[in-house]
């Protein structure tokens, strides 16, 4: 039964499939004709480092060194709960997309590698998802996504099926979703491999209140057409600086009560208060007066409830507080520091979340080196999954972006096992066989 957790990758970005070898590969003949000023210019920026990106494709492609390439591309700890660290070295492969697509009218070079090479690891499931930065027309977005989930279905066989997750932008879901119904309805074949809908990148500035135009005309749609009905996986709690743990914790619970299938990251949900707090200079003691508005509704609205997990809410005090917050600026910042009983209460409030999660069927899809490198999880002791597994919730483990970090699906599932109290065949049996949370029902 544990072979299976290693066989069913759920939570993929394409393009973070692509190790340090897979792009000198693909960009062997191309890498000097790219202009690499820009990326050279962030590159200083974020790491106050000189990157020299043809020295390193030199290096790799030249004399199969790849050491330097490595160094400059891939992930490692000493980039922990920095995302613009992250995107600074993803960078370098998106260059490389971008290039591709210009030289050859297409992807497929880079589409084949992911997928021999995750054929390669023995997986016999996966749902892969991406985003494009620059599809703000229907054709961009059409070619853009019609061109990565026919790549999909094209790999899709009895050794491994291939599905197809749209990853849309959140400060455009309405409009986004409706060119995805529009491209299904253009290209019908697609129908069986795009099976849900993904929101990525910062969820900062975007709160799960916002989608909710997007989920009604979603389950709108799906109600009335069941058989073309798409889910919805959402990252959420994964960074979350701008905010009160307590309003992070809060968009976790937003997002399932929304009908998300499944959730990425929930770090809030896992990761002790204290060493949230502890791993920035009064991380999380600001936040905005409408955050915390948003807060007190909440908390008004499931007061019985969390009072049976221990859970006090001061409802005249509470409602006092909104009156005065009523009078500020919604961008107003709001400073409540943590002593020793609130650090508690959220402790509480993480485990009163995971009971409903748990309640709706909702999914948690945990990264563990994801987590560490770019979640701000401070060390293995500190990762949300040791709480998740004490939970019912259900949960599955998954690599997020595998070849910029080095990984695969096996050594994200050995790093539980290794770092947890449970040995292969008790996680297993915790865990059941992830293929049963796959977006649609396999035939």
């Amino acid at each position: 039964m544990h072979d299976k957790l290693k066989q069913a990758e759920l939570h993929v970005h394409i393009g973070g499939c692509l190790s340090a070898q897979d792009l000198a590969h693909i960009a062997a003949d191309f890498y000097r004709e790219i202009d690499w000023q820009p990326f050279v210019e962030n590159y200083q920026r974020v790491f106050c480092q000189v990157a020299d990106p043809v020295a390193w494709f030199d290096a790799a492609v030249l004399n199969r060194d790849f050491s330097l390439l490595e160094q400059g591309y891939y992930v490692t700890d000493k980039d922990s709960g920095d995302f613009a660290r992250f995107q600074a070295r993803f960078d370098l492969l998106i260059y490389i997309a971008r290039h591709l697509k210009q030289k050859l009218g297409h992807q497929g070079p880079m589409l084949d590698r992911i997928f021999a090479r995750h054929r390669a690891e023995g997986l016999r499931y996966v749902e892969y998802r991406a985003m494009s930065a620059i599809a703000d027309t229907y054709e961009k977005f059409k070619a853009f996504h019609s061109e990565y989930a026919t790549a999909c279905m094209q790999a899709s066989d009895e050794q491994m099926t291939v599905r197809y997750i749209a990853s849309l932008p959140r400060d455009n879901a309405v409009l986004s979703y409706r060119w995805l119904r529009q491209l299904l309805d253009e290209l019908p074949q697609l129908r069986q491999t795009i099976v849900g809908i993904d929101f990525c990148f910062w969820e900062e500035g975007y709160p799960p209140k916002s989608m909710t135009a997007f989920f009604d005309q979603l389950h709108a749609d799906n109600a009335m057409n069941p058989t073309h009905a798409l889910d919805v996986v959402y990252h959420v709690g994964e960074s979350f600086f701008d905010k009160s743990l307590e309003s992070a914790i809060r968009w976790c619970h937003e997002a399932a009560m929304l009908n998300a299938k499944r959730l990425g990251h929930a770090i809030a949900l896992g990761m002790d208060p204290l060493v949230a707090i502890s791993r920035y200079d009064d991380a999380h003691v600001a936040e905005s007066a409408s955050e915390r508005l948003d807060q007190i509704t909440y908390d008004l609205k499931h007061a019985r409830a969390m009072q049976a997990f221990g859970i006090e809410v001061d409802v005249e005090a509470m409602i006092a507080e909104r009156n005065d917050l009523a009078k500020l600026s919604p961008q107003n910042k709001v400073h409540r520091t943590y002593d020793a009983n609130r650090l508690a209460e959220i402790r509480l409030r993480q485990r009163f979340v995971l009971h409903c999660l748990t309640a709706l069927g909702t999914v948690i899809e945990t990264c563990p080196t994801s987590n560490l490198r770019i979640g701000g999880v401070p060390s293995p002791a500190d990762h949300p999954v040791h709480r998740f597994l004490e939970s019912d919730v259900n949960l599955l483990i998954a690599a997020d972006d595998p070849g910029i970090f080095n990984v695969t699906l096996a050594d994200e599932v050995n790093w539980v096992v290794k770092h947890s109290v449970m040995n292969q065949t008790q996680l297993a049996k915790r865990l059941g066989d992830p293929i049963r949370f796959a977006l649609r029902t396999l035939e």
